[in-house]
């Protein structure tokens, strides 16, 4: 197993990564990048999508460069890739407007905390893009027509060649909100309904949330869903049997985790990568044997433990061509030395806003960077056991907002 740095620069806030490969054996890793802050936070109004490239299966990267900008006053999260059978590369992201004046939102503009700007959550939209060179140009963005909806996880694409996008977004029912599959028959261009996961009342802390949904699909029947939820464990699942059309009820699975992906690999196994955001704060990877009929919390498994706090994770999985698993999300570690860093500037801006520099300031933590983990399925079950969640929940930690 090897640990590495994807992309690290103390100018930037590096977060939220996925990977694909690229039709020419490229491996592609986007990210969410904004200008480095004292006070972090996941809104910033000059948020890009980074793009790093590796020809040597995660070795050594080069050409790093921007692939989307969608321009001042405009945040950007969870860029995700997808390479599909023609080798064109969908990209998507949901962007919220980030003004640095509230004047014309009304009470919409709610201030980021610690920052001198604001986020409009109720204007909050997903992007499309795509490429057909691997990479190298992008066309779009593309809107989806689906109001205060997000996105982290991979498409599907289907046998006949349209893609389906598990999204969370507001439902026309007052106050409901849901997780969703929506479709395109033209690479991403456009896009309809296409089926309703499940559905919670927005704004319920007790609600059973599927936060940032990640499906896959083992065959043109049979399709697997998981989502992040604060109510129970951390993670709820479901199985489609019609092609993704109708959903069981959700079932929680006792991971305590944060913002699941899942991976299916070459030998059958389904891999659900997960942040751990509670000591000791890492990414792990709970395996299923059974294609996700069920999960032994016994075999998961503890990539990294190392983390400084909580805020990290979003880990994302893909099997390379020689069979190793790339896992690639962002962290952060202890540093003694961190020239980036104005201590007493995050102070007073602590003081400002009641903030505990603890959790919002790099007071007990080092950058955010984009890191990665290869492994073999045979190494993750020498590990298993190592991920089993705590005894005890840590300490509350801070919203990142």
């Amino acid at each position: 197993m090897q640990h590495i740095v994807v992309f690290r620069d103390e100018s930037v806030y590096a977060s939220h990564a996925s990977a694909c490969l690229a039709a020419n054996g490229d491996l592609l890793v986007a990210f969410r990048q904004a200008p480095f802050e004292h006070i972090f936070a996941h809104v910033h109004p000059r948020a890009t999508v980074g793009l790093i490239r590796s020809k040597d299966l995660g070795h050594t990267w080069e050409e790093y460069t921007t692939a989307f900008d969608p321009g001042e006053g405009t945040n950007l999260n969870d860029p995700s890739l997808t390479t599909l059978r023609d080798g064109t590369i969908i990209l998507t992201v949901f962007t919220t407007p980030c003004p640095r004046d509230p004047e014309g939102w009304g009470d919409q503009a709610l201030p980021v905390r610690g920052n001198d700007y604001y986020y409009v959550p109720t204007e909050r939209h997903i992007l499309v893009c795509r490429s057909r060179d691997h990479g190298y140009t992008w066309e779009g963005p593309f809107q989806v027509p689906f109001k205060m909806a997000g996105v982290f996880g991979a498409v599907v694409e289907l046998e006949a060649g349209s893609i389906l996008m598990p999204i969370t977004a507001r439902i026309e029912e007052p106050n409901k909100e849901a997780a969703l599959l929506i479709r395109s028959e033209d690479q991403g261009r456009t896009w309809s309904f296409y089926s309703t996961i499940t559905t919670w009342t927005g704004g319920d802390q007790e609600a059973l949330t599927f936060g940032l949904p990640s499906v896959v699909a083992y065959d043109k029947e049979h399709f697997l869903a998981v989502g992040w939820t604060v109510a129970v464990s951390g993670t709820l699942v479901t199985h489609s049997f019609d092609g993704g059309k109708t959903w069981e009820p959700v079932q929680p699975v006792d991971t305590r985790g944060s913002c699941m992906h899942l991976c299916v690999t070459s030998r059958g196994t389904t891999l659900m990568s997960y942040g751990y955001r509670e000591k000791p704060f890492g990414i792990r990877v709970l395996p299923s044997y059974d294609q996700g009929r069920t999960w032994d919390i016994r075999k998961a498994a503890a990539l990294r433990s190392d983390g400084a706090m909580r805020d990290l994770g979003y880990p994302w999985t893909i099997e390379l061509p020689n069979g190793k698993l790339f896992c690639v999300y962002y962290f952060n570690v202890n540093e003694t030395q961190k020239p980036y860093y104005k201590e007493q500037a995050a102070l007073a801006l602590c003081e400002k806003w009641g903030l505990d520099p603890d959790l919002y300031t790099y007071r007990t933590a080092g950058l955010r960077f984009i890191a990665a983990t290869i492994f073999t399925e045979d190494e993750l079950k020498e590990l298993a056991g190592t991920g089993i969640p705590e005894p005890a929940a840590c300490a509350e930690g801070p919203t990142l907002l």
